[in-house]
C-alpha cells in the first residue's frame, strides 16, 4: 500500500488487466479432470465408477497443478489514493496419497473491490524524495470456495460427480498496511548510486475472516530491501535489485520465504516503448521474465519455480505467468 505514493500527482486509469498464472501441466490436467467427470457420470454401474476413479488417481499420483487468473476490471491511481474493482480466482488439483484413493480440489474465487491511500513524510534533499511512505488498503471480498478431498465414497454416494463438490459463499472485510523507507544518501557517492529502499507489509491484518465453512485468509508479514542504481548518459539505464522475505510470521522454512531478483530496464525508444528483463529466484528456484511497456499498455511474461512440498528443494512446480494491461 505504501507504494501508492510512488505515482504522480495526477489520475491514472488502467482497464482490464488480465494476469494468468499456471503450472506447466495445468492445461492437460484440467482436460483430464473434465474427461474423468464425463467417464464417471457415464459409467453404468457402481463398480465401473469406482474402477474409473481409482485408475485415474493411480495414474496421476504425485501431480500438483494449479491455475490462477486475476482480472482488475478497472483501476484508478493517484499519488495519494487508488481504487480497484477485481476478480481473482485460483484452482488447485493435487494427488498425494498412493495408499488411499483420493485427490484434492481447491478452488477460490474472489470478487470485490479495494480502496487505499498513502502519504509521505520527511523530505530529504539528498534523495529529492520523502524518507517515509505509509499506506493502507481496505478490501471487501465475496468468495466462492470449493475445498474438498474426493474419495471413492464420494463417487459412490453422489448421483453425479458435480454433486460431490459443494460450493460455499461468504463475504469478508480485510485490511493491508505498508511502510516504505528511502534511505538518505548523505551525499555519499555509493549511496547516491545505489538509492536503497526498504519495505514492510502486513497483509490481511488479524486475518481476513469469512463466515461459515470458508477458511480465513491468514495474515502475512513480509519484509524487503531493494537497490535502484542508474547509469549511462542522463541515467537512461536503471537496474533494480530486490530481496524479499514473504510470510515471515507463518510456519515455513526461510527458503520458502525467499525471493530475490534483478531487473534491467532499458531506455525508452521512439517516445513510447520501454523494455526490461528480469532474472532471479523464487524459493531457491530459477525465475525470469520480461516487460514490454508501451505508452497505453503493458505486456509482461514470467516463468518461475514454486515449492509444492513442505520443505524446500523437494518438489518444484514450474509456473508460467503473463499479464496484458491497458491504461491512460
Amino acid at each position: 500500500p505504501a507504494s501508492i505514493n510512488d505515482y504522480e500527482k495526477r489520475l491514472h486509469f488502467a482497464f482490464i488487466e488480465p494476469t494468468v498464472d499456471f503450472s506447466t501441466g495445468a492445461i492437460g490436467m484440467i482436460t483430464d479432470v473434465i474427461d474423468l467427470v464425463d467417464d464417471i457420470d457415464d459409467a453404468a454401474t457402481t463398480t465401473a465408477k469406482i474402477n474409473t476413479f481409482r485408475t485415474f488417481v493411480n495414474q496421476n499420483i504425485g501431480r500438483f497443478e494449479s491455475v490462477q487468473v486475476r482480472i482488475p476490471a478497472i483501476q484508478v491511481q493517484h499519488k495519494w489514493f487508488h481504487a480497484t474493482l477485481l476478480a481473482d480466482s485460483r484452482s488447485t488439483v493435487s494427488f498425494r496419497n498412493r495408499s488411499f484413493t483420493n485427490f484434492e480440489i481447491f478452488s477460490r474465487s474472489d470478487f470485490g473491490g479495494v480502496v487505499g491511500g498513502a502519504w509521505s513524510f520527511f523530505h530529504n534533499d539528498s534523495i529529492d524524495h520523502d524518507l517515509l511512505q505509509v499506506g493502507a488498503n481496505i478490501k471487501v471480498l465475496h468468495r466462492l470456495s470449493i475445498d474438498e478431498t474426493l474419495t471413492t465414497d464420494d463417487v459412490i454416494n453422489n448421483a453425479s460427480f458435480d454433486d460431490a463438490l459443494p460450493r460455499r459463499r461468504a463475504t469478508a472485510f480485510g485490511v493491508d498496511l505498508g511502510v516504505k523507507g528511502h534511505i538518505p544518501t548523505f551525499g555519499i557517492g555509493v549511496f547516491n548510486l545505489l538509492r536503497p529502499t526498504v519495505g514492510l507489509t502486513w497483509q490481511d491484518v488479524a486475518n481476513t475472516r469469512f463466515s461459515g465453512a470458508i477458511k480465513d485468509t491468514e495474515q502475512s508479514l513480509s519484509f524487503g530491501v531493494a537497490l535502484h542504481p542508474r547509469f549511462g548518459a542522463e541515467d537512461q539505464y536503471q537496474v533494480n535489485f530486490a530481496l524479499d522475505f514473504r510470510g515471515m510470521n507463518q510456519s515455513r522454512t526461510i527458503a520458502k520465504m525467499l525471493n530475490l531478483g534483478a531487473e534491467f530496464q532499458l531506455p525508452q525508444y521512439w517516445g513510447f516503448f520501454t523494455p526490461s528483463v528480469r532474472l532471479g529466484g523464487n524459493q531457491l528456484y530459477f525465475a525470469a521474465g520480461t516487460t514490454l511497456d508501451f505508452k497505453y499498455g503493458k505486456l509482461e511474461f514470467a516463468t518461475y519455480g514454486e515449492e509444492a512440498a513442505k520443505f524446500s528443494r523437494q518438489k518444484e512446480i514450474r509456473r508460467i505467468a503473463f499479464n496484458l494491461g491497458f491504461r491512460i
